[in-house]
């Protein structure tokens, strides 16, 4: 094996390979926290089949943790995976407690 000692070339510029820098400014920005609480509540809330009684998204490490209680007939609503389709978002923590809907009488 040969040693090369002399400085080495950069490369940037004869179109062997992209700049050091392009990467970086391919790379995805990183996504504000409560935005991306926000857009898995609004993801969560715009689902015809599932009404919250109270619903927290908070945001972990690598996803998000869901607290509250959601009101379904569903039998077991995948919410894990509409809050998995929001960019950020790898992990889901749910913590919901499911309770069956309930129809009230009209008034009067």
């Amino acid at each position: 094996m040969r040693w090369n000692n002399s400085k080495e070339t950069s490369r940037e510029g004869n179109g062997s390979s992209p700049p050091r820098f392009a990467s970086e400014a391919l790379a995805p920005a990183q996504v504000p926290p409560h935005q991306v609480e926000q857009e898995v509540r609004r993801a969560l809330l715009s689902q015809p089949n599932l009404h919250f009684a109270s619903l927290v998204v908070r945001r972990i490490a690598d996803g998000v943790c869901l607290q509250g209680i959601l009101q379904t007939d569903v039998e077991s609503p995948d919410v894990c995976s509409i809050a998995q389709r929001v960019s950020g978002v790898n992990c889901v923590l749910n913590h919901l407690l499911i309770a069956p809907s309930r129809s009230f009488p009209a008034k009067g």
